[in-house]
């Protein structure tokens, strides 16, 4: 896709009618790995696909500790998370 005067905001529409924030948005999502969370009485699991986008690109660290009783897994692009 190429940049154009309609893509500096998310609220301006195209005269198509499209709205190419958003649809850029959906490639970033089909972009990104599927994480899973299963919580039982006892347990916790996070899991999370490591994949590279190419074998030139190492794997990114999607599961992180914040402490013994936090954990947070990004789905999606993990530099959109990476502020947090």
């Amino acid at each position: 896709m190429f940049r154009n005067q309609y893509d500096h905001d998310v609220s301006i529409w195209s005269p198509q009618g499209r709205l190419y924030q958003i649809e850029y948005a959906m490639e970033a999502v089909k972009q990104g790995a599927a994480t899973v969370a299963l919580k039982s009485n006892t347990h916790v699991v996070l899991c999370a696909l490591k994949r590279a986008p190419s074998e030139l690109s190492a794997h990114q660290k999607k599961i992180m500790f914040i402490d013994d009783h936090i954990g947070v897994s990004i789905a999606g692009l993990a530099s959109d998370a990476r502020i947090l």
